[in-house]
């Protein structure tokens, strides 16, 4: 990530594994202002979907840092967007499965 630093390689990644646990501190305070009763298996959903989110995004960018433009653009627009699409799908569905809005 930041060629012949010792120091900076452990903070960029121990950074990024903070705006992680703030992330899922968020939703979960946003999913409680929804009122979507997550249980283990829908925060396990949530959690695979966010996984699956950011592995696709990682694994594009470091295509396109291989000089592989081509294949990060094409595995960034067809794998990313079809997790879009499953997100809006997961989102609007755990909406339906609010807890007192059947």
């Amino acid at each position: 990530m930041f060629p012949q630093s010792t120091l900076l390689d452990p903070l960029f990644w121990m950074l990024m594994g903070a705006t992680q646990v703030l992330v899922f501190a968020g939703a979960n305070q946003w999913f409680k202002e929804l009122k979507l009763g997550m249980t283990a298996w829908k925060w396990a959903l949530v959690a695979g979907y966010w996984l699956s989110l950011v592995l696709t995004i990682a694994g594009a960018f470091t295509l396109m840092g291989e000089n592989e433009g081509n294949a990060g653009w094409y595995l960034l627009g067809t794998v990313g967007l079809a997790l879009v699409i499953a997100g809006v799908g997961l989102g609007k569905w755990l909406l339906h499965l609010r807890p007192g809005q059947r």
